[in-house]
């Protein structure tokens, strides 16, 4: 009784924590704590529309994984495509990917993902859910970590929390910039997105963007603030009211 009790609050913190998410950051932040929750290690949002010829990295919404992890996957040739793309044409149905067990016609697709960090027990357990946006088509939210199996209940909760998060994170996403602030768009979003810890490199793959043209805005920055370092353009930012 006490573990369904302390399951019941979990929930109703992750509802009230989500009805709060007024950024990015926000659900970033939520997502990495449900991750957690249900013991996983890392989760990434990925859009599949389209063809999916391009990389997997530029596929990427968001990700709580380490750029060096994606990296790795792609300098091997094992992710050089986008691997949800084709995956999810074939189903909108959320499943579980395990490598230990003879792959589905759902999961094949994820044998690339398995196999590219061989004895690596961060992969040995995938849950993908796909989900959808009428203004920026198919995308799917994936829960990737070393667990036991899912229960119904799990799956259940999980591909909820999914949804509802990829919701919100479209709907944070979709703010302007605030008018009174002297920086433009993706001079805000590559700044947020230093402030959450991320790399130039990092917020390329995140944004679409090389690291070159990441620094050329975050240089930017610094300049229009008067700032010496992000560090100090993220403060001044913040404490003006120019990122959340």
């Amino acid at each position: 009784m006490t573990g369904q009790t302390s399951r019941e609050q979990d929930m109703q913190l992750i509802r009230h924590r989500l009805e709060q998410c007024a950024s990015q950051f926000d659900v970033f932040r939520l997502l990495r704590d449900v991750t957690g929750l249900f013991g996983f290690k890392y989760f990434l949002v990925a859009n599949t529309s389209g063809s999916g010829s391009g990389t997997f990295s530029q596929a990427m919404v968001i990700t709580s994984a380490p750029s060096d992890l994606i990296q790795g996957y792609e300098s091997n040739g094992l992710m050089a495509v986008n691997p949800l793309a084709a995956m999810l044409r074939e189903t909108r149905t959320p499943f579980e990917y395990r490598r230990d067990e003879s792959a589905s016609s759902e999961a094949a697709g994820l044998e690339a993902l398995a196999v590219a960090a061989p004895g690596d027990p961060v992969l040995d357990c995938w849950f993908i859910v796909p989900v959808y946006d009428p203004d920026h088509g198919a995308a799917a939210v994936c829960f990737l970590g070393e667990r036991p199996l899912m229960s119904a209940c799990e799956t259940a909760e999980m591909t909820l929390y999914a949804h509802l998060m990829h919701h919100k994170l479209r709907q944070v996403s979709a703010k302007p910039a605030k008018s009174a602030s002297p920086l433009t768009e993706r001079e805000r979003e590559c700044l947020f997105w230093t402030a959450a810890g991320k790399t130039s490199v990092e917020i390329g793959r995140i944004l679409d963007l090389s690291e070159h043209t990441v620094n050329h805005y975050l240089n930017n920055v610094a300049r229009k603030v008067g700032a010496v370092n992000r560090t100090q353009a993220v403060a001044y930012a913040m404490r003006n009211g120019y990122i959340d």
